[in-house]
């Protein structure tokens, strides 16, 4: 479920290459809380029952508040990702139930790209932060949280580099007809298939 509609941020027929989510590492604590406001109140039933109308309320609020974060910590974890493509990378910000950002980077507008990884807890568990900065904006994409931070930016210089290679590639060819049809306009078009026959009858004497 939640990985398809992360995947609703696709272009058509564009292909996922990576989806890195944040590791589950940074998700215990709020979810030992959640688990915490869900079973306490039944160690405390006894009490809270004697207590009448108000203590059925501290358990229905209890029980109320255990679900929502538990449901908070899990939407909040499975919906932060950065999806890398054969084009782009996309940064899928959920900030709460009904608040999210999308931002998006193309291989060819990545300036840099770098992780960070500070404390105690996050180098024990081998977690950090990736950042990408992007040409041209004041916008990062930042994904924290994100398990062996230096294998996701090594993917994505890899990809970068393919990317600008086949951009250049590209180039190259669009500069070569231009050339041609530079010469073509030149010799006229009569003359430049007679250049090219003998072109090609060399060739085939070759």
């Amino acid at each position: 479920m939640f990985e398809k509609k992360l995947l609703e941020n696709l272009k058509p027929e564009e292909e996922v290459l990576a989806l890195v989510r944040r590791t589950p590492v940074v998700s215990i604590l709020p979810a030992l809380l959640s688990a915490f406001f869900i079973i306490a109140p039944f160690f405390f039933l006894y009490v809270l029952l004697k207590w009448g109308a108000p203590g059925g309320l501290i358990f229905a609020l209890s029980l109320a508040f255990g679900v929502f974060l538990g449901i908070r910590t899990l939407w909040l974890h499975n919906l932060n990702a950065f999806i890398i493509t054969a084009e782009r990378v996309i940064d899928v910000d959920q900030k709460g139930l009904f608040h999210k950002v999308v931002s998006e980077a193309a291989f060819g507008k990545i300036q840099d790209v770098s992780y960070s990884v500070k404390g105690i807890f996050p180098t024990v568990f081998q977690f950090g932060t990736v950042i990408i900065q992007t040409a041209g904006s004041n916008v990062n994409l930042e994904l924290s949280g994100v398990r062996s931070p230096q294998k996701v930016q090594d993917l994505i210089v890899k990809l970068q580099d393919q990317a600008s290679q086949a951009q250049m590639d590209k180039l190259s060819a669009d500069e070569l007809l231009a050339m041609v049809k530079k010469i073509k306009a030149g010799i006229g078009e009569e003359q430049f298939r007679r250049m090219v026959a003998r072109r090609t009858d060399k060739s085939k004497e070759a």
